[in-house]
């Protein structure tokens, strides 16, 4: 689906932004602020890509770096960062999830293209939506969010079988995409705002 391409762009600013405001609140130096942008935005997709075996987009374009540049560049401008803390920035918190909703789609997409089945789909669905976060956690030396906040992860697990299903069921198309994409989105909002937490071992 060439659409892909057009929500990949989205996805990265929205991650970008997001690990620039991560990375700006933990007072990093400029170099510091673009590794972690560029991380958020690009590792998910990068271990995904390896994972198809086909060359990471990033390698091969030069659109996206121009993209996180540009978006780092704005944030500072609009000084997107100055909120006290992360859960009052509205910025990071729509971001994030926009961003995690359409990678999860996206790699969902790829997944299903390369003849995934619904195990290889969900779990390619996770990985291009979290693997960025996963690896700019470990190096801000944390650990990574999505293993241990709310319901951030089971988002791009249930859009990654939603994908299967409605692939299975030839309702795959454009106007299915975007449902799916405001699900995700409003889905991650919602477990914010009522702190959606799965169990844990007593």
């Amino acid at each position: 689906m060439q659409y892909t391409v057009f929500l990949d762009i989205i996805g990265t600013i929205a991650f970008a932004l997001s690990g620039y405001i991560l990375a700006a609140k933990a007072k990093y130096d400029i170099l510091g602020i673009l590794v972690i942008a560029f991380i958020t935005a690009f590792g998910g997709g990068v271990v995904r890509d390896l994972l198809v075996d086909r060359m990471p987009y990033i390698f091969l374009k030069t659109y996206p770096i121009t993209i996180v540049i540009i978006t780092i560049i704005t944030a500072y401008i609009f000084k997107l960062h100055k909120n006290t803390t992360l859960t009052d920035n509205l910025v990071f918190i729509i971001s994030d999830s926009i961003g995690l909703s359409i990678f999860a789609f996206t790699g969902a997409i790829v997944a299903l293209e390369s003849g995934f089945n619904l195990a290889g789909i969900m779990f390619l669905s996770f990985l291009t939506a979290v693997g960025g976060g996963i690896i700019r956690d470990m190096m801000m030396n944390k650990v990574p969010f999505v293993l241990t906040n709310d319901f951030y992860g089971t988002v791009a697990f249930i859009l990654g079988f939603l994908v299967w299903l409605l692939s299975t069921m030839n309702l795959l198309n454009s106007a299915s995409t975007i449902i799916l994409l405001i699900f995700g989105i409003i889905m991650r909002l919602m477990a914010i705002k009522f702190k959606w937490k799965l169990p844990k071992l007593i």
